[in-house]
């Protein structure tokens, strides 16, 4: 019985020590990781939009933009004018975005003198419209001149559109 006993001992000893190995270990990984992505979303290009005439409508100043801005300075001739542009924005870069916001907002434009000339900015839709790497959108903005206005001679209005394109998550 006390060789029973002793072999017993000497099991939950091994045991024991087996078991304190295996959960005092450590476990030691290495490694490197890398990762690389371009932001690069910009305005491209402004033209005259062919599939809308422009009437009564020229430039006062080109059209100019900077990368994510587009500047318009448009003189109209009588009431009932107006102009069409499609602006191009491409992501050369590798991280998809989202349109976040139109600054200042065609509300804000429009409301500054003169009110009768209206900017209008469609093809894209604050927080939905998406831009995937390597892709384009176009952007389309036309100013009219309000045909019930009274006012008779040539009017400008300059406006500035920011495109505000975040990562799309």
């Amino acid at each position: 019985m006390k060789q029973k006993l002793i072999v017993a001992a000497l099991v939950v000893a091994g045991l024991a020590s087996i078991a304190y190995a295996a959960f005092s270990s450590s476990l030691v990984i290495n490694g490197t990781a890398t990762t690389t992505a371009d932001w690069d979303v910009k305005i491209t290009n402004i033209a005259a939009d062919a599939a809308n005439s422009t009437t009564g409508a020229t430039d006062a100043t080109a059209p100019a933009f900077t990368d994510t801005s587009a500047t318009f300075d448009v003189e109209l001739a009588y009431p009932g004018a107006s102009a069409t542009y499609d602006i191009t924005v491409t992501n050369a870069g590798s991280i998809d975005a989202i349109l976040n916001s139109i600054t200042p907002d065609v509300a804000t434009i429009n409301g500054a003198a003169p009110t009768d000339i209206t900017y209008e900015v469609t093809g894209v839709t604050p927080s939905t419209t998406t831009l995937n790497a390597g892709a384009t959108n176009t952007v389309t903005v036309k100013v009219t001149w309000n045909s019930a206005s009274t006012v008779t001679t040539a009017q400008t209005k300059t406006a500035t559109i920011t495109l505000n394109y975040v990562q799309n998550t």
